[in-house]
């Protein structure tokens, strides 16, 4: 039986009052209306590369405080075609020999340059649950323990599952599972997927995709305080169905920085940004006399994108497979939903870009990720000695960092300006 509460829609409170939030998202649509979407070679560097013929889809990406831990749905491409012919024509027997969507590939390292493979997890179904599709894994820390809160996908639809573990290696079935599956209210539809955790106090906050009877798909959301009774929040975004890339919106991404919550997820060809003064409301009426409210827009043709914070660092990640569609149409070559030629892109890796805040804009950027630590480390050096040596000679130093073409954006940027600055005896 799942413990789910079908009916009431229980509001969340908002962390900023409506006056403050209409002040920054006046400043935030300023800034957005005047940029343009970001290019994918320009943003993004691969930072893994799945075994020849597999594929890099759905990920979660994490760091324990010891090492990073990647999630990440990683088949042979092979399997693919021959599991949707088979879905799409109601033979589950035969659906169930192509696992194209069962079980994540489990990488650990203490680099993102260095990720070896640890195992895989999600390889056995809960009943007809996990039967067709097992993936979406999203990682996070409960107490003492970690959650895996997954799509299970049987001949009925998708359901959300959990399993736990104390190790990250070792895991166990929650004997709930499924333990959500797509409420009455949403009239039938058994599309319930993709979940995203935020902890918000003692509360967990679960955003996940959840397609809607009248034809709109959304990210939807539920709270708990145990992971044994959900809350239901309904929808807080929705998207029409889309003729060009992914049909539904999918892959949310949701996080609070400096009291404003962001959500990001993909639908048709883009990768969406949302903001909010509360977690469980991402749109508001325009009305005759608005000159902004709450919506979305596109920031790129990224795909199944996750945000990750490290050590005071913001990070977005990407697969190929939107850059690889927009490719296609660009060079005139013909490709279709669920075709082997569509999710091509995938064989391509994964992909990540550091986010720069403009207020609360982000802005995409090319991040060395080797290079970087050691500069990072070399520059907090050469400021902390500063205060000591005033003969000039960081000055060369500054050069010699300057011309290993090191980023001079974000935290490196502000070293930079402050060895400047107290080169000049300017207090910073």
């Amino acid at each position: 039986m799942i413990p789910r509460i079908q009916c009431k829609l229980t509001p969340v409170p908002p962390p900023m009052d409506d006056k403050e939030f209409a002040a920054r998202l006046h400043s935030f649509h300023r800034a957005v209306y005047a940029s343009v979407p970001s290019v994918f070679d320009r943003v993004m560097v691969k930072f893994w590369q799945p075994e020849p013929g597999c594929v890099a889809h759905d990920h979660c990406l994490l760091h324990d405080g010891r090492q990073w831990h990647l999630f990440v749905l990683s088949n042979p491409l092979a399997l693919h075609h021959r599991l949707v012919e088979a879905v799409r024509g109601g033979n589950v027997e035969a659906a169930r020999n192509f696992p194209y969507t069962v079980g994540d590939l489990h990488l650990a390292g203490p680099s993102l340059s260095s990720l070896r493979t640890v195992g895989r997890v999600l390889t056995e179904s809960v009943g007809e649950w996990g039967t067709l599709a097992q993936t979406n894994s999203f990682v996070h820390r409960v107490n003492n323990r970690w959650v895996n809160l997954y799509c299970a996908m049987g001949p009925r639809g998708q359901r959300l599952c959990l399993d736990w573990s104390d190790d990250l290696v070792h895991w166990e079935r929650d004997p709930a599972n499924p333990v959500w599956a797509p409420p009455a209210w949403a009239g039938g539809t058994d599309v319930c997927k993709g979940p995203c955790i935020v902890q918000h106090g003692e509360r967990y906050l679960i955003y996940y995709n959840l397609n809607l009877v009248e034809g709109t798909s959304t990210v939807s959301l539920i709270s708990t305080l145990n992971f044994r009774t959900f809350d239901d929040h309904g929808p807080v975004l929705k998207f029409p169905c889309q003729y060009r890339g992914t049909q539904g919106c999918e892959s949310p991404s949701v996080f609070i920085r400096n009291g404003l919550w962001h959500l990001m997820v993909g639908s048709g060809d883009s990768w969406w940004h949302a903001v909010s003064n509360r977690p469980d409301r991402f749109m508001s009426t325009q009305r005759t006399t608005s000159a902004t409210v709450q919506g979305v827009y596109d920031l790129g043709p990224f795909h199944a994108g996750k945000v990750v914070c490290h050590e005071g660092r913001w990070f977005m990640t990407s697969s190929f497979k939107a850059e690889h569609r927009r490719r296609s149409r660009q060079q005139g070559i013909p490709i279709f939903r669920g075709e082997e030629s569509d999710e091509r892109g995938l064989l391509e890796g994964l992909f990540i870009s550091e986010i720069e805040w403009d207020g609360d804009r982000p802005l995409l950027t090319k991040p060395n990720l080797e290079t970087d630590r050691q500069t990072r480390r070399s520059v907090r050096s050469t400021v902390s000695a500063h205060s000591l040596d005033r003969d000039g000679g960081k000055e060369k130093e500054f050069a010699r960092l300057g011309s290993r073409g090191l980023p001079v954006v974000g935290e490196l940027g502000r070293m930079q300006k402050r060895v400047v600055n107290a080169q000049k005896g300017v207090t910073s």
